[in-house]
């Protein structure tokens, strides 16, 4: 009877550890709306390209493009790797630190990627809202 308790254990383990290890892991941008003071879109050209925004309505907008967003993508790099166009996006705080994205095109299709956190996919519309403000 020990040996069979002993058997279902073992194999109970079996089936929870590789279940778990199926999981994929879930990432979510972790930018508060509350904590934002200001915005900076920055184009990286060379000359003019950082546009700042700390009015409600633009913060609103903004944040709005990169609220919610969830992925099993994870990002393992500093920046996106062989964007078509890519800018950077900094949420700013009262006391001067800063959480930041990029959100680019790729191809024919449109993205947010939080360095180390997750690739996250947008609609051509959301990428639009963004390139609306650098223009």
């Amino acid at each position: 009877m020990r040996k069979f308790i002993l058997y279902v254990l073992i194999c109970g383990f079996i089936v929870i550890g590789t279940t778990a290890c199926s999981k994929d892991k879930e990432y979510t941008l972790n930018i508060k709306l509350e904590e934002i003071s200001s915005i900076t879109i920055d184009t990286l050209a060379q000359e003019d390209n950082i546009k700042e925004f700390s009015d409600k309505n633009s913060i609103n907008e903004i944040y709005n493009i990169f609220s919610e967003k969830t992925t099993n993508v994870e990002s393992v790099n500093d920046n996106p790797s062989s964007p078509d166009i890519l800018y950077l996006i900094k949420f700013n705080n009262s006391n001067d630190e800063s959480k930041f994205a990029y959100v680019y095109k790729k191809g024919n299709k449109y993205y947010i990627e939080q360095p180390y956190n997750g690739i996250y996919k947008i609609t051509e519309e959301e990428y639009k809202t963004i390139e609306k403000f650098v223009k």
